[in-house]
């Protein structure tokens, strides 16, 4: 299984494969950054080239997301797509999720989904983050730790909603919306929007 991207965010998701049992020796890191090259993180190995990409892929074409950033998330997933990788949506213990088939997002623990939600490739919704009822999700956005989408909350593409930030109920979101951690978003807020505070403006 090949994490791509080898940083925090990474250490966190190897962490998270570690628990479901996966073998450490089947695990590896990928990064665009070629310094990173030969490197190793959380004592995993870190590759950087797409020739040994596909050497990889020919194993165990499986992969992860392994950082936050949605322009990164996105870009990441490209480069491995086209390398020939299929993409694995992660899940954490203790999230309680109404989607029963297999994911295409990353859930990390102790993250809730409820009814009626569609939650689009790519996203990661973090630890302790909560999309309520009828809420949609677009792809490769990041719903940092202890966030909140309520009843009906549509986010859009390549948005970031900060860390304890809270979308009331029904409020839409345009692409690449980014929200400051802790802000109570009460309005619709159109594409590429910085929003912060109580309410958040």
């Amino acid at each position: 299984m090949v994490i791509a991207g080898a940083g925090g965010h990474g250490l966190e998701v190897l962490q998270l494969l570690k628990g479901t049992g996966l073998n450490e020796k089947d695990i590896l890191f990928f990064d665009e950054d070629k310094k990173k090259e030969g490197l190793s993180l959380g004592g995993m190995p870190v590759i950087t080239s797409l020739k040994s990409l596909s050497e990889v892929f020919k194993k165990d074409s499986r992969f992860c997301l392994g950082v936050g950033n949605p322009n990164s998330r996105k870009s990441l997933f490209s480069i491995l797509k086209s390398e020939g990788g299929d993409f694995v949506g992660l899940k954490g213990e203790y999230s309680i999720s109404s989607i029963e088939n297999e994911l295409e997002f990353d859930l990390f623990p102790f993250s809730f989904l409820g009814p009626e939600v569609l939650i689009e490739k790519g996203v990661l919704i973090n630890t302790r983050a909560h999309i309520h009822h009828n809420c949609f999700v677009g792809e490769f956005s990041e719903i940092s730790p202890g966030a909140m989408l309520l009843g009906g909350a549509k986010v859009g593409k390549s948005c970031r909603i900060g860390a304890g930030a809270i979308i009331l109920p029904g409020v839409e979101l345009g692409d690449e919306v980014v929200v400051g951690a802790g802000a109570v978003v009460t309005r619709n807020q159109s594409s590429g929007k910085k929003i912060m505070g109580v309410p958040a403006r």
